[in-house]
Formats: structure tokens, C-alpha cells, sequence
């Protein structure tokens, strides 16, 4: 059983030691306690849980259209999503990412699409959201760190 939770630092010490396998570390986010502590006001962290343990993170972008261009003011923003290289393929991400649209409905109400960008070079995170419902909108994002990125969405509701 998969859930959603908040960070909170109660979970800080399990959250700090998740990590991808070597070959995925470009199209991370890098240290998480790193970035847990330079977040911004609109960027919410978040747990990916199963079977009481700290299996992945993700943050939720509440002015995503704000930082990208691409982007709609209804649209929330799934960033840095990772699942932990002990936990990936059991299936812990695609369940995570199909509770999203019901989890951001219910905690972030007035939201109306989720979007995110998944570098071009990243083919299994990109299948893995698009068998989740995200669909590829067409145009790329060239701004990324490691070159262009897909930009993909999902309606919420």
C-alpha cells in the first residue's frame, strides 16, 4: 500500500538516505536534505510511502506557472520526483503518481492540471508518467540542466 504524506522531520533521517541508482543521478535533484533546506514558501516537500516506509520524494510546486513560461496559473507543479534504487520497480512510483490528482484535489484546491518536464533522455520516467495518465504536450523545455525536457500534464478531477 502506497501513500502520500508531507515531509516532516520526524521522517527527515529515512528521507536523507534515499538515492537512485548512479546512472539516474543527472536527472535528480542531488541531496535532498539540501534541498529541504533551501526550499521557497511555494515549494511543498513530499513522502512517497509504503509499507510504513520512506520509499521516494517529490516536491509540489505551487507557482509553477510562475518559474515556467509553459505553464497555466490552474496548473500545480510535480518537481524532483524520485523513487529510492532499493524500492524502484515494485511499482511504488506509478502507484504514488496515481494518487496525485486525488491527493492535490483534496490539499490544494483551485488547481486544476498537474504538469511537470521529464528530460528527453529519461525514457523510463517518461513512460512511467505517461502510463499514469500524463500525456506529452507537444513542445520541449529547453531550459533544463541536462537538455530538453518534455513538458507532460494531467487534469485533475
Amino acid at each position: 500500500m502506497v501513500s502520500i504524506e508531507k515531509y516532516s522531520t520526524q521522517r527527515e533521517h529515512e528521507t536523507n538516505l534515499l538515492c537512485v541508482k548512479p546512472e539516474q543521478a543527472e536527472f535528480t535533484v542531488g541531496n535532498i536534505a539540501t534541498v529541504v533546506s533551501t526550499l521557497e514558501q511555494h515549494e511543498h516537500p513530499h513522502l512517497i510511502v509504503a509499507h510504513g516506509n520512506v520509499v521516494g520524494f517529490f516536491l509540489l510546486d505551487l507557482s509553477y506557472s510562475e518559474t515556467y513560461n509553459f505553464s497555466t496559473s490552474k496548473a500545480m507543479g510535480v518537481r524532483a520526483l524520485l523513487v529510492d534504487q532499493r524500492f524502484q520497480g515494485q511499482g511504488f512510483a506509478s502507484q504514488a503518481i496515481n494518487l496525485l490528482p486525488c491527493y492535490v484535489k483534496s490539499n490544494y484546491p483551485g488547481f486544476e492540471q498537474l504538469q511537470l518536464t521529464v528530460n528527453c533522455r529519461n525514457k523510463a520516467a517518461y513512460e512511467c508518467y505517461r502510463k499514469c495518465g500524463f500525456e506529452a504536450s507537444g513542445k520541449l523545455y529547453l531550459g533544463g540542466p541536462v537538455g530538453p525536457q518534455y513538458i507532460m500534464q494531467r487534469k485533475i478531477g
